[in-house]
């Protein structure tokens, strides 16, 4: 166990030493200490459960840099370069209202509201489209492989919550 912890710590990112940048042409730029690295790509260790930690920097050949445990603890210039980066790679807008919902033939139809403005979802297979989640927040994957979260859905009408299967 020890070992591992070892190991574990040797990859975490000091985000006192951490800069995230741009470079002329838009790409991410990613300073360690004294070391710049451009082309950096950036993934969500676990972007379902725990979207702002455990932010994982990798370079442009795919080796691993590190891990950052805490995004929050970065610069402000930092913190926002890779939030905007972030967003550009886990592009799920947040339903935050549903206006109408309807079922013919075994598609769900929902007008609905988005953080990225209105939208009308198409769901087929609800059992494989609607993933609960903690908190009570589930993934809702459209026909055309779009994600969108659904906040608060115990909060939702109950033949609501029944037609999505929640």
């Amino acid at each position: 166990m020890e070992d591992r912890d070892h190991n574990y710590a040797n990859h975490l990112l000091d985000p006192a030493l951490l800069r995230c940048t741009r470079s002329a042409r838009g790409n991410l730029m990613v300073k360690v200490g004294d070391q710049e690295h451009p082309g950096v790509e950036v993934r969500r260790a676990f972007p379902l459960e725990a979207a702002d930690r455990y932010i994982g920097f990798f370079l442009a050949d795919g080796a691993e840099l590190g891990l950052l445990e805490d995004p929050e603890r970065l610069d402000a210039q930092s913190r926002q370069v890779l939030r905007e980066e972030l967003d550009k790679f886990y592009f799920r807008p947040v339903i935050t209202q549903i206006h109408d919902i309807g079922e013919e033939f075994g598609v769900v139809f929902i007008e609905v509201e988005t953080s990225r403005g209105p939208r009308r979802l198409e769901i087929r297979g609800i059992r494989t489209s609607i993933r609960p989640l903690s908190g009570y927040r589930a993934l809702v994957e459209d026909v055309d492989g779009n994600r969108y979260e659904l906040r608060d859905w115990h909060q939702l009408p109950r033949v609501t919550r029944e037609i999505l299967g929640l």
